[in-house]
């Protein structure tokens, strides 16, 4: 679901799926459905099974707009559309290139429970893209209703294969070859084939007893049929014994839960919490500082960059706001979700990389928007961020000014870490530079134009200072 189109503005994927595309309406989020996808969702919800699905947070929570004059202004902006459903919106979007390896896995793990629910009724999802799932809080949701269908075959899933691609596969890569799932999803928006990612498997090596079923097998077949295999009149034939499928779909989803549980974090980031110079007094002033100034601006939502493993981004979601936990360290992202899945605690957690942040893709360049356009928030944490970025992204301290302003829409808490800080010596140890420039008046000079300086609070025993900013435009009104 693209979140992209705003008022009667059909989306991109609208173009790619015309049973049903998502728009944006006053505000709120709904999907037009053609009359085929609008009858069998009907059909769910006369047997009381898209409520249970709703129920039991498998699907966002969805209903059928009833007759009104709303419903009489989208019969005319949306002309052709057979009924109308509105969602729960989702906010912040979050794609598969800026999940964890877990975050994929349970994905996986809940489109598999969809699909084994809808086998039930005689339903069936007629895909199975990464894209359809969407994480509230740490919670992932299934969103595309349009995918649901009444096939005539039971046995066998037409949407196998892209759930291969889109889940199997680089969960598999990521265990065993170290792939990120940034480098897999963002240059190949469907995935990759059978043979595509065979090549990453040689030999002997697709012998392994995980790859035999999902990835050796296929690619066998393949060749074996070339182009004379069988085409899509397979999937026509009626059958309605949905005991195989099952019984695969339950194998299947043992098996990407047990990928994403063998991957060990290994991230030099993941293990900053444990190896941070700070001795525990000092922690526990600077969790006080920031706890006194998140209350200071009450921030409805807070976006943690940098969050390592977490600790701000907790310390945040206590004090009642909504959090965005981001790093560019795949492994500490991925030990924070562990720590809150499945948890009601108001946190998402993804992958960001600041300096190179995911750009809009797909149709258009509409069909993803870009990373700046997703997660803007009240109050961003810059928590021991700034010589990072300054040091190993070769940002300006100007340029890093810039880049919060476009993310908070009011507060900012920057952390100022002094060039003698031990772990400042130690980012900077193979750098000619020397970083002299680096001082807390030219930081303050930097974000004056676009901040006014609220607060300033030393934390004990290192020489770093707590900043607490206010974006001028917000200050004025």
């Amino acid at each position: 679901m693209s979140e992209a189109a705003t008022g009667s503005q059909r989306d991109a994927a609208s173009f790619r799926d015309p049973a049903g595309y998502v728009f944006r309406h006053a505000g709120r989020v709904f999907r037009a459905l053609d009359a085929r996808s609008a009858a069998d969702l009907l059909d769910l919800l006369e047997m009381g099974s898209l409520q249970r699905l709703v129920a039991d947070r498998l699907v966002v929570p969805t209903s059928f707009v009833a007759s009104s004059p709303l419903l009489d202004r989208l019969a005319i902006e949306h002309a052709g559309a057979a009924r109308f459903l509105e969602h729960d919106a989702i906010d912040p979007i979050t794609y598969p290139y800026c999940w964890t390896v877990s975050m994929l896995a349970d994905a996986a793990a809940l489109t598999l429970d969809v699909q084994l629910r809808l086998l039930e009724t005689g339903h069936s999802l007629k895909d199975a893209t990464a894209y359809n799932v969407q994480f509230a809080r740490a919670r992932p949701l299934f969103i595309d209703l349009a995918s649901i269908e009444r096939p005539p075959r039971l046995d066998i899933w037409v949407a196998l294969g892209q759930f291969q691609q889109m889940f199997t596969y680089p969960l598999l890569l990521a265990r065993y070859r170290g792939w990120d799932l940034r480098s897999y999803f963002l240059p190949s928006l469907g995935g990759r084939t059978a043979a595509q990612v065979g090549e990453s498997f040689r030999g002997l090596s697709r012998l392994r007893p995980g790859l035999l079923l999902d990835l050796t097998l296929p690619l066998w077949l393949d060749r074996r049929s070339g182009e004379d295999g069988p085409g899509r009149e397979v999937f026509d034939r009626p059958n309605p014994n949905s005991a195989p499928q099952a019984m695969n779909l339950r194998r299947l989803r043992k098996k990407v839960l047990a990928l994403a549980a063998g991957y060990r974090p290994q991230g030099v980031w993941a293990r900053y919490t444990q190896e941070c110079s700070y001795v525990d007094a000092a922690t526990a002033a600077k969790k006080r500082i920031v706890a006194a100034m998140l209350d200071r601006v009450k921030p409805r939502r807070v976006l943690d960059l940098g969050c390592n493993t977490g600790v701000y981004s907790l310390l945040a979601a206590e004090a009642g706001s909504e959090v965005i936990a981001a790093d560019a360290d795949h492994d500490a992202v991925e030990m924070l979700y562990r720590r809150v899945r499945g948890q009601d605690k108001p946190i998402t957690p993804i992958v960001v990389d600041l300096c190179n942040p995911s750009p809009a893709i797909g149709f258009r360049n509409l069909e993803r928007p870009r990373l700046v356009e997703r997660i803007g928030a009240d109050a961003v944490l810059a928590l021991a961020l700034l010589h990072h970025l300054h040091v190993s992204g070769n940002l300006p301290l100007e340029a890093i000014a810039s880049l919060f302003d476009d993310l908070t829409r009011d507060a900012l808490v920057l952390e100022f870490v002094p060039t003698d800080d031990v772990m400042f010596r130690r980012l900077t140890r193979l750098r000619r530079e020397t970083f002299e420039g680096m001082t807390l008046e030219r930081c303050l000079a930097a974000f004056a134009p676009r901040f006014d300086l609220v607060a300033r609070e030393p934390v004990p025993e290192g020489g770093r200072v707590l900043l607490l900013f206010r974006k001028r435009r917000a200050v004025a009104a």
